[in-house]
């Protein structure tokens, strides 16, 4: 494999004559595999100068596939100086890990709104793919390649990369599992991180400290050089670079770095060679032709972990508090526990899929805990997170039985934590997430229920623990938390667990319902078609964990009055319309938390609705709700390959109209336009009234061609209709047009065409013949 680098400075660029030798950039590598697949490793600043090369000397059309570690700015930071994302002839591929709350094009089009920069990401003429990663295996072309979470302050992922018997491992931001303390790699988290690196021809790893500067920035996510030169040593690689120089290093720091490292190898008589990664420098990684096993997980299957209960073991009041804010922040469920025999209770009533523990408890070792919990769920695998005061120098956290699967010094990091709970949830929730077989109503497929010993029915569980699991997942929800054990326990007897595919129709407007649905992880999208054009959604708002929906059927035993649509993977209980009717009777606290949830979302649904509220005067659609339904017919019409052709029509001296002859003669002369515009379109169309004397049409499924008629046919209408009228005056507009066979995902830039088109007509005359954008 070729490798050379082109940003080597890790959180800030640091330009200047002090680090010219080893760069001033951010974080980016170019890799160019055997079979001449062209990978980039990181978009920090150095990505420009990558750019501008590839579009001087590399051939046409470029594909590009771009490997970002995580979305923090120094490793993507130059992405809107990227100039094959402005070419149309180039395929980029994103990758990325699933970061917090945001997708992974929501971030990188963060840093590119106009508050930032004058291009948007939509407005890129690159043909753009974005993948999010999870830990497992892909391949590109013929290159192998694998992933593995970090440890960082973010969700962070490693690349493996396998190309022609060659090794490369790209291993940034990174920090070690323990500050180190005398003994070495005895974090699980440590050992994974060395068998991720064996036997590799050439690992690029985080090495942005000193030993002594990284005393003092425990918990900020990156590594110093000893423990990089220490893990490579350990895990059998051949070529180490240090990588992600910290910018308050000049080039004299990072020689003096280099040194120590290459020493550090000749005290352990090891053969790893050790060099300070540079800008410009290239390399030729050869490897033995031999390449290591392939992860057994595909990392581009999704994992969804809202809705995940997470068990919390401690006394500490201010540790629960802080937990629980970061489990809050991922859609989590948390399950506080003060001691042992308060864990065991929670953990039967809601079976956990995690669970954190101090070391401390007050009713004995939090070690003694794990055995029990494990054994009393059934599940040897139960991920445990152990907080601890330190590393574990005597061993006294690997016995077999007790070992937990991770664990984290105190005081803790809130960052650190959420990435590991993140990584352990996702690397164990697989089952969870991947729909089952089995056809079920409304075409939604099955999962197997699970009891509080995890199993699903049929595999060690029976009905009985299936209907104690659901009552565990009822009493986390907070609606259902005023009810008793039996009056769960009754809501829950018929209870079923279903699973959803991200687009799935889980409920359709207009059929009959006689189930309530509870969401227990994932998220659904909740729409309403108009009465007077079905063909519109009306967007009322998206549902999340501990979240009810099928409501209103089940009380009105009416046809369902909104459509749901799974978001992604989903999980639901879903509940029988008289077991829910049954516990409302019997419950005034629950008949009272429904009540609130119907008025709160009467009253956002009444201000969503306000939104789509036609103009008073002519009927047609606002300007909100233009951008609204635009969003909706393009993507269907990128979905068929086909155009949309825009028109904006200003009418002429509609003022001097207003006051000459009275604002009832401007009001004839607004209606007449939108009577026009809705007489010469087509019901699949969008007519909108833009402003106080501008009409915006939408037309979907139209030819570039097609611009003259459609205009022409406008003119003709507004002429014919103004006579018939008596509008001795006439009506005049001014139109401007835009086409796009590829039209982009928010109307803003055809907009901008169609009204720059508009003040063409108005100082040129007549329209030159148009080309469509692609």
């Amino acid at each position: 494999m070729y490798v050379r680098f082109w940003g080597t400075r890790g959180s800030i660029p640091a330009p200047g004559r002090q680090t010219a030798t080893y760069g001033g950039n951010t974080s980016c590598v170019e890799v160019r595999a055997a079979d001449g697949t062209l990978i980039m490793l990181d978009c920090g600043t150095g990505a420009r100068e990558l750019g501008l090369q590839l579009q001087r000397s590399s051939a046409k059309p470029l594909r590009l596939h771009l490997f970002i570690g995580h979305t923090h700015w120094d490793h993507i930071q130059g992405f809107p100086f990227f100039v094959p994302a402005f070419l149309p002839d180039t395929e980029l591929n994103i990758y990325a890990p699933v970061g917090f709350q945001r997708s992974l094009e929501e971030a990188m089009a963060g840093q590119m709104q106009y508050s930032y920069f004058p291009v948007k990401l939509h407005e890129l003429r690159s043909r753009i793919h974005f993948t999010e990663l999870e830990e497992g295996f892909f391949r590109v072309g013929d290159v192998q390649v694998e992933t593995q979470y970090l440890n960082h302050t973010a969700p962070t992922i490693a690349y493996r990369i396998s190309s022609g018997g060659a090794t490369l491992a790209y291993v940034t931001d990174h920090e070690p599992f323990w500050k180190l303390n005398g003994l070495r790699f005895q974090h699980p988290g440590d050992q994974r991180h060395i068998a991720f690196l064996r036997g590799a021809d050439l690992v690029i790893h985080d090495a942005q400290y000193s030993e002594e500067e990284y005393g003092s920035k425990v918990g900020w996510g990156h590594s110093p050089i000893e423990y990089a030169t220490d893990v490579t040593l350990a895990a059998g690689v051949r070529q180490l670079a240090l990588f992600h120089h910290d910018p308050t290093h000049d080039d004299t720091i990072v020689e003096q770095l280099e040194a120590r490292a290459r020493a550090r190898v000749a005290a352990r008589g090891g053969t790893l060679q050790v060099f300070a990664a540079a800008e410009g420098l290239e390399l030729d990684v050869r490897g033995n032709g031999s390449t290591s096993p392939v992860a057994a997980t595909s990392a581009l299957r999704r994992r969804p972990i809202a809705g995940g209960r997470v068990l919390v073991v401690t006394a500490n009041a201010t540790d629960i508090a802080a937990i629980g804010q970061v489990l809050l922040e991922d859609g989590l469920v948390l399950i506080p526990a003060a001691d042992k025999r308060d864990a065991l209770e929670r953990a039967l009533e809601i079976p956990p899929d995690l669970a954190i523990i101090d070391r401390k408890l007050s009713d004995g070792d939090g070690l003694s805990l794990i055995r029990l919990l494990r054994t009393r769920l059934g599940r040897r695998n139960l991920p445990v997170l152990l907080l601890s005061e330190g590393p574990d120098t005597k061993g006294t956290l690997r016995h077999r039985d007790t070992a937990p699967t991770d664990y984290l010094a105190k005081p803790f990091s809130p960052p650190m934590l959420r990435t590991r709970v993140r990584a352990w949830l996702a690397r164990t929730r697989t089952a969870d997430s991947a729909p089952m077989s089995g056809a079920l109503p409304h075409r939604s497929q099955r999962m197997p229920a699970l009891g509080p010993s995890g199993a699903a029915d049929g595999e060690g569980g029976d009905g009985a623990t299936a209907v104690m699991g659901y009552v565990g997942l009822l009493n986390a929800v907070p609606i259902f938390q005023s009810l008793t054990p039996e009056q769960l326990h009754n809501l829950a007897a018929r209870a079923s667990e279903h699973v959803y595919p991200g687009g799935h129709i889980i409920i359709r407007q207009g059929e009959p319902g006689s189930h309530l649905y509870v969401v227990l992880s994932g998220r659904v999208r909740v729409v309403e078609s108009a009465s007077d054009t079905p063909q519109v959604e009306l967007y009322l708002g998206e549902l999340g964990w501990g979240e009810v929906f099928g409501e209103l059927g089940v009380l009105r035993d009416q046809p369902r009055s909104a459509t749901v649509i799974a978001v992604e993977p989903t999980r639901c209980l879903v509940l029988s319309q008289l077991d829910f009717l049954q516990a409302l009777r019997s419950s005034p606290d629950l008949a009272i938390a429904l009540l609130r949830v119907l008025a709160g979302r009467l009253y956002d649904a009444d201000r969503l609705l306000a939104r789509y509220s036609p103009d008073p005067l002519t009927g047609l659609a606002s300007r909100r709700a233009f951008h609204d339904q635009y969003r909706r017919l393009a993507a269907g019409a990128r979905r068929r390959s086909s155009g949309v052709l825009l028109l904006l029509l200003d009418v002429l001296h509609l003022r001097a109209i207003n006051d000459r002859f009275g604002y009832l003669v401007g009001n004839d002369v607004l209606c007449t336009v939108a009577d026009a515009l809705m007489e010469t379109t087509r019901s699949t169309d969008l007519v909108a009234r833009y402003g106080g004397d501008e009409f915006a049409v939408l037309l979907v499924d139209a030819r570039p061609g097609a611009v003259d008629l459609v205009v022409g046919r406008v003119q003709e209408k507004l002429a014919d209709l103004a006579s018939q009228r008596g509008l001795a005056l006439g009506v005049q507009c001014c139109i401007g047009v835009a086409v796009s066979q590829a039209p982009p995902e928010t109307a803003d830039s055809l907009l901008r065409e169609a009204d720059q088109d508009m003040h063409h007509q108005k100082s040129a005359g007549p329209r030159p013949a148009r080309r469509a954008r692609r």
